[in-house]
């Protein structure tokens, strides 16, 4: 069993760079002859494309909407629709991913939905935190249809064959340090306390950093952050790497995906970040349990949460309006949120959490009861809603983890490293504007 880590817990669903064709398209109003049918593309395992399926079949009996469903696995997914974007030949409603929605709203390819909202697309059925997922420079292009938080996924049965008590919600960098520390000891020679996290952004880097009233990004699309910050992160975890509490980073090759070579599965490491319950708990016959991204000294989270992949409406839709309907039968319907129970991320709303939990897995309902639990701190923290990821997204997601394994295996100095990552991540940045 191989599940990406692009589908974990219900962050954005996959990473990969998509390039739009660079000419911009003018929008065309929706209706006319094509008011009572639509298009519908997504990417997703068969266990969404058989939830999608059963809640449109709902849809247009309660609508009398017809939607053509057309539906594939990731790899592709954009190529296919970039040429459709060129032919000016879209469909009507796609599926988006979180981190590629300010490229493609850049082109401008996308719908602005703000006409749609609050009339058709009840916004605000959604929770705070995840309502501007989809939004770039305040204008709505996408409306989250899960949401999600990255914890520290922990392997309590090694804990507790340890003797070493779990980590509780409260606990701080400076515990998790400690705890990865006392892990390592008792684990043994070629075990450690944890996974090498340096080189994760968005569910170590990012809260760490909002923590202390930055961001990975900010509303401009620029870093939000300084040098002096991921000097400050690099030496954390290169001392940490010194003094054997987290994984080397040679191990860091089978991080990417849920499978039996994963080092937490393969008994190697007790603590990860960046993966929930669901997605790794069947594959190991261990008790793996949750908790959140250890705080800063002042109690914040730092969290940010993540609005799942999103639905967008191109310009060139020949049905937006019906578009919206469907975006917001999804997000609005009870007999919709049964039919995608899960396969979308947790629950992005109440109304869904409510109408979900009664029948969710041991697993499932770990994971959202810790998300909401996480929403609930997170509105406590008071930070601002994290921006949406900007054009050139991936290209510095990919400076960071190679500037981070620079430092890791030796081959560059820290100083050395933050520099590289800068010129590398800003030159991205800036190239996709």
């Amino acid at each position: 069993m191989s599940i990406s880590r692009r589908g974990l817990f219900g962050l954005a669903g996959g990473l990969a760079a998509a390039s739009v064709a660079g000419c911009g398209f003018a929008p065309t109003s929706g209706g006319g002859a094509a008011s009572n049918s639509l298009t519908f593309r997504w990417w997703g395992g068969e266990a969404r494309n058989k939830a999608y399926q059963a809640a449109l079949k709902i849809f247009t009996e309660k609508t009398g909407i017809k939607v053509d469903a057309q539906y594939s696995g990731y790899d592709g997914y954009f190529n296919k629709l970039n040429t459709e974007f060129a032919g000016g030949n879209p469909p009507d409603l796609f599926q988006m991913d979180t981190a590629l929605v300010s490229t493609y709203a850049a082109k401008g390819v996308l719908t602005d939905l703000s006409s749609f909202i609050p009339g058709t697309i009840h916004l605000d059925t959604l929770y705070p935190a995840v309502r501007s997922a989809g939004s770039v420079d305040g204008k709505p292009y996408g409306v989250p249809s899960g949401s999600g938080i990255a914890p520290v996924l922990y392997d309590k049965t090694i804990f507790e064959q340890a003797k070493i008590p779990v980590p509780s919600d409260n606990w701080t960098w400076n515990d998790f340090a400690r705890i990865a520390g006392e892990l390592s000891k008792a684990m043994g020679q070629g075990k450690y306390g944890s996974l090498d996290a340096s080189k994760d952004d968005s569910g170590a880097l990012q809260p760490w950093l909002r923590q202390r009233g930055k961001d990975l990004y900010n509303a401009e699309g620029k870093l939000a952050f300084g040098k002096d910050d991921l000097a400050e992160w690099f030496t954390f975890w290169d001392g940490l790497r010194k003094s054997g509490a987290i994984c080397p980073p040679e191990m860091l090759s089978n991080t990417d995906s849920a499978t039996g070579n994963h080092p937490l599965i393969a008994g190697q490491i007790a603590m990860t970040t960046g993966w929930g319950l669901a997605q790794m708990a069947p594959l190991t016959q261990h008790t793996l349990d949750i908790v959140v991204v250890p705080r800063s000294s002042d109690g914040k989270t730092g969290q940010a949460i993540s609005g799942g992949v999103l639905l967008s409406v191109p310009v060139k839709s020949k049905n937006a309006e019906g578009a919206a309907k469907l975006i917001d039968f999804f997000i609005s319907d009870v007999d919709a949120i049964k039919a995608m129970a899960m396969s979308r991320g947790i629950p992005p709303s109440s109304k869904a959490l409510e109408t979900l939990t009664p029948t969710l897995t041991a697993a499932d309902k770990r994971d959202v009861t810790y998300a909401q639990y996480v929403a609930d701190e997170v509105a406590k923290d008071a930070l601002p809603s994290a921006p949406t990821a900007p054009p050139g997204y991936n290209d510095a997601k990919t400076a960071l983890d190679a500037a981070a394994k620079q430092v890791a295996f030796g081959k560059m100095s820290i100083p050395d490293a933050v520099a590289m990552y800068f010129r590398d991540a800003e030159a991205a940045l800036n190239g996709a504007k």
